[in-house]
Parts: structure tokens; C-alpha cells; sequence
């Protein structure tokens, strides 16, 4: 007699920038309509801190579980130990254009943008509509992950139903738009300086393959010290080997001083962005700094159209798209 399979649970997160509304919502809405079959967690880039009082008091009013809920940092997510992640969804825009902590296994994710609610200022009333109309959207969203056949779907397949999820009723701005014209994402991140001649050819090599990269303009948005030694980590490089001395405080901050170690120089590149080297990218192939900018092609699955230049003429593909570098 065969013993029978333990179903298999997914961990899921969804993130929003304040960790107070929208997130939350979602987190406790999956906990109840997964059945078991899920893990929801919630996080966000900013987190507020508390979670806003009239998504617990509608969550209590629908009978939704309110325990444990909290506003907290996506950071918590990626310390030694956190959950490993099936999927991440991001519930608002701004978080879907942040860079995210690397997440252990790739997990597949999507942008379930809807407007909100805590942003509508009015009447109680009006309040309390706005966030029961965000909790419908994304108990409809959640409802359609919930039916998917997630054993029976190969990963690029299952992506593709997850991006459509996010474009039913009530997508905000930055999803509403025809499949169509929305750019390909393949998970690819690039930390970006656009003064940057190798960071400006490596951003047009990730678009020339087809894709359309979350690009971070590091020095407005730096990554945290616990994403920053993590990117090092996975590169693997030296702490010393990230650091820029070009153009930077390098010598008057003393960094040459081989003495010091690899904590002190993570401060001083957290402290002062422009000693970051440039540019970092991160796809699910891995994390490179792409100095020559070509490197960045050993991440990407597509190639370079034929006869490709850098912006300086130099050629990197020739008449039938071979690689010349």
C-alpha cells in the first residue's frame, strides 16, 4: 500500500511600500482562503510601522484572521532562517518599481497593483468603502491563485497567469494596460548610475535581449546593508572589490587602509552610496558587476540583435549576431 503525499503548502508574500493596508489585507485574506494550502506573509519597503486601523476593523467585521499582523520591513524577510518564498507579489506601484531583497530560489513574481485606500481622505463613509473595494480586488485575485492548478503548470507558464491576475478589475494605473504593450521581466534588476558609461551599455544589452529590467538609480535609493552584503555575497566578490575609488571619498575616508575590515567598509558604502561599484545586476542566472558591460550577457536568456555597438561604437555582435567579445 503506497503511503499517501503530504499536499505540498506555498509560502507567499506580498509586499507594498508602508506594510499597513493593502498587504496586509491580502496576507490575511490568502491565510483564510488557502485553506491550508498557503502561507501568507506581508511586508513592505517603508514600513509605517502600524498597521492602519480600518483594515483591521474591516478584516475583524469579515471574520478574517487579524493575528499577528504587523507593519514591518521586507529586510526581515531576508535574514538567515526567513521562510523561503514560492511567490512574492507586489500589491502597490512604488514597491514594484524598488529593488527587492534577493529571495532565496528564485520565487516567481508578479504586480497586483491597486489604488490605496488610505490615500482616499474624506468621510468615514467614504473611507470604509474605499477599503472594502480593495479588499474585493484582491480577494478576486486571490481567488483565481487559489484555483490555479499550481502542480500541473511549468514556471513560465504559471508566471504568465500570474501577471494576467494582476490585470483583472481594478489594476491601478501601473498594470491597466494591454499584455501586449507591457514590457517582458525576467526577475532582472540593475543597480544603475546613469553618469555611467558601462551602466548606460550594460541597461541597453538587458533591453536589446528583450527585457525591461526594475532599474534602481542606487544613489537616490540605496540598497540596505543586509541587501547590499547579500549582492556581494552572491557575486562572489570580496567586500573590497565593490568598492569605487574614482570619484569618490575613497582616500578621504582612508578606505585604502587594508586593515579594515569588511563591516567597516559595508558601513562606509551604506553611508555613502557613491562608493558602490557600478553597475550590479541580479537575474534568477545569478549576480554580476558588469564591468566590462558585456558580462552582463552571461545572466540574460536572450542574445544581442545582429550588429549591436556600445554607445562608443565599439562593436559586440556582428552581421549575423555573433558575439565579438
Amino acid at each position: 500500500m503506497s503511503t499517501p503525499t503530504t499536499p505540498r503548502v506555498y509560502n507567499v508574500l506580498f509586499l507594498c511600500t508602508g506594510n499597513s493596508a493593502r498587504s496586509i489585507l491580502a496576507e490575511s485574506i490568502l491565510t483564510r482562503e488557502g485553506q491550508g494550502r498557503f502561507r501568507a506573509f506581508s511586508a513592505g519597503s517603508h514600513p509605517r510601522g502600524k498597521v492602519h486601523p480600518a483594515a483591521l476593523d474591516l478584516l475583524r467585521r469579515l471574520d478574517y484572521p487579524v493575528e499577528g499582523l504587523r507593519s514591518k520591513s521586507w529586510d526581515e524577510f531576508a535574514q538567515p532562517g526567513a521562510p523561503r518564498f514560492d511567490f512574492v507579489f507586489t500589491v502597490c506601484d512604488s514597491a514594484a518599481g524598488e529593488a527587492c531583497p534577493y529571495w532565496p530560489d528564485a520565487p516567481i513574481t508578479a504586480h497586483w497593483g491597486i489604488e490605496d485606500p488610505s490615500d482616499v481622505e474624506g468621510t468615514l463613509e467614504e473611507m470604509n468603502k474605499a477599503f472594502s473595494k480593495a479588499l474585493r480586488y484582491l480577494k478576486n485575485r486571490i481567488a483565481l491563485l487559489v484555483s490555479l492548478p499550481l502542480d500541473r503548470l511549468d514556471r513560465m507558464a504559471l508566471a504568465l497567469k500570474l501577471q494576467e491576475i494582476g490585470r483583472v478589475e481594478g489594476a491601478s494605473a501601473g498594470v491597466a494596460m494591454p499584455a501586449s504593450k507591457r514590457p517582458l521581466h525576467a526577475d532582472a534588476v540593475i543597480y544603475h548610475n546613469p553618469a555611467c558609461g558601462s551602466s548606460r551599455n550594460t541597461l541597453a544589452m538587458i533591453r536589446a535581449t528583450g527585457i525591461e529590467p526594475h532599474v534602481v538609480e542606487y544613489l537616490k535609493t540605496p540598497p540596505s546593508r543586509a541587501l547590499l552584503q547579500q549582492l556581494v555575497q552572491r557575486a562572489g566578490l570580496t567586500v573590497r572589490a565593490l568598492l569605487r575609488e574614482k570619484g569618490t571619498p575613497y582616500a578621504e575616508l582612508g578606505l585604502q587602509d587594508p586593515s579594515l575590515s569588511d563591516d567597516q567598509l559595508l558601513d562606509a558604502m551604506v553611508a555613502h552610496p557613491i562608493l558602490i561599484n557600478r553597475p550590479l545586476v541580479v537575474t534568477p542566472a545569478g549576480v554580476r558587476l558588469c564591468r566590462p558591460s558585456e558580462l552582463v550577457l552571461d545572466l540574460l536568456p536572450g542574445a544581442l540583435p545582429p550588429d549591436f555597438h556600445k554607445e562608443d561604437g565599439e562593436r559586440i555582435t556582428n552581421a549575423t549576431g555573433e558575439r565579438t567579445v
